[in-house]
């Protein structure tokens, strides 16, 4: 900072006022945004506490498609870090966020979305972020969630948190045990959006060694978050499914077809389940190859698995990542 001198030749009252600045903003909390350092033209960088409006900087950015990729810097203990995001759009549970996906792996399940700590127990995990749905309206169901936190923690309720993406939220911030004089091993803090169908909750679970950050990250990926209105989106028809991943065999191995033509070895394509949810189409490969291709029907996004009765003991994901939409024609 360029600090001037007063006519008195005296700089303490102007260093006076720049502390009391400085604890001003950091005592500002959901609604009061730090300086973020200058970037140059071709980088974002965003700050995990949001001003009183949202800002083009750290909400989503509109126009992303659902799994676009991106950089951005974030700032960190007061060092600036250089993130990946990867965008996702959940028309089931109505929402769009970007997530770091270098250190979060995702988990789609039906009634819910989870990113967890890529250095946790993907079966146990202590670091996590989960966003599920909910009919009630926002007041309703944060009195719920803090009657049932309440019975273990000493919660800390703010109904006027602002996020970039969608103004003003209720957060609701566990992290002293009950009576507020020890901290609790694992943390909590939730958010629950406004939504005209009820409302969204993105709970943030932390363990308490590990706080500062990933609460700071969590934060930032809820200021990526907008609302989408749910079950409006266009759903693949099982026939689609299977066509979307014929197509994207025979894209990936280009022999395929003429193995397929000449039938020397038996491969096939078959809808092995359905559901509102996820749709799994099973493909027998002429290798002998069981591999799964579970796909959400209205997103399109496929996870993979893939199991050789004889050689592995379980059906095991692969690395493949696809979208179904891209493979129908």
């Amino acid at each position: 900072m360029n600090m001037k001198k007063n006519n008195n030749g005296n700089r303490a009252p102007v260093l006076a006022l720049a502390l009391v600045m400085l604890l001003a903003a950091l005592l500002g909390g959901c609604s009061k945004a730090p300086e973020t350092p200058a970037a140059d033209e071709n980088t974002v960088i965003i700050e995990a506490d949001s001003s009183t409006e949202p800002t083009e900087e750290t909400a989503a950015a509109p126009g992303r498609q659902d799994g676009e990729r991106f950089e951005t810097v974030i700032i960190l203990e007061g060092m600036e870090e250089t993130v990946r995001y990867e965008h996702i759009r959940n028309e089931t549970l109505g929402f769009e966020m970007d997530y770091d996906y270098e250190n979060f792996v995702r988990r789609s399940e039906a009634d819910r979305e989870c990113f967890i700590s890529v250095w946790d127990d993907p079966e146990h995990p202590e670091n996590y972020l989960e966003v599920t749905a909910r009919a009630e309206d926002a007041q309703t169901a944060a009195d719920a969630i803090g009657a049932e936190l309440s019975k273990s923690y000493e919660i800390h309720r703010d109904d006027a948190c602002v996020l970039d993406g969608v103004g003003v939220c209720i957060h609701i911030d566990a992290s002293a045990d009950v009576g507020g004089l020890t901290m609790p091993d694992q943390l909590q803090a939730v958010y629950i959006i406004p939504a005209p169908d009820g409302c969204r909750v993105a709970t943030a679970h932390y363990a308490i060694e590990a706080s500062e950050g990933f609460g700071r990250r969590f934060h930032y990926l809820m200021h990526s978050f907008t609302v989408l209105a749910r079950g409006s989106a266009q759903r693949m028809t099982d026939t689609q499914a299977l066509a979307a991943i014929e197509n994207y065999c025979y894209a990936s191995n280009p022999d395929l077809k003429g193995i397929v033509d000449a039938g020397q070895y038996p491969v096939s394509w078959e809808i092995e389940s359905f559901s509102e949810q996820e749709i799994v189409v099973l493909f027998r490969s002429y290798t002998g190859a069981l591999i799964r291709y579970a796909i959400d029907p209205v997103s399109g996004r496929t996870t993979v698995t893939e199991f050789v009765p004889g050689v592995t003991a379980a059906e095991e994901p692969t690395e493949e990542q696809l979208n179904a939409w891209d493979y129908l024609g």
